[in-house]
């Protein structure tokens, strides 16, 4: 799963594809939501080639913007939830499941 919303970064930089790399409990006091966002699904899926191909080397050359999001703590968090969650906030409101 990842979302889809074209944002533009403070640089310039367009990103369109984002995904939640990982979530971090901190126990009792916050979930640090990871998310990295990409130019285009192609280039994530360059970057997910590049890690499965055992077989010869390929460079990879993708652009890759991540952010650490802190919201309250929720030791029930489903990935799911992340994603429900990012799509209520600034710059991912309006977001769509991809």
């Amino acid at each position: 799963m990842a979302l889809s919303k074209e944002i533009e970064l403070e640089n310039g930089v367009i990103v369109k594809y984002h995904r939640i790399v990982s979530i971090n409990k901190v126990t009792n006091q916050t979930n640090i939501i990871e998310v990295a966002s990409y130019t285009s699904k192609e280039k994530r899926q360059e970057e997910k080639d590049y890690y499965t191909n055992t077989e010869e080397y390929k460079p990879m050359n993708v652009f890759i913007d991540t952010k650490y999001i802190n919201k309250e703590y929720d030791e029930k968090e489903t990935i799911q939830d992340a994603y429900d969650y990012l799509k209520t906030i600034e710059p991912f409101t309006n977001a769509i499941d991809v």
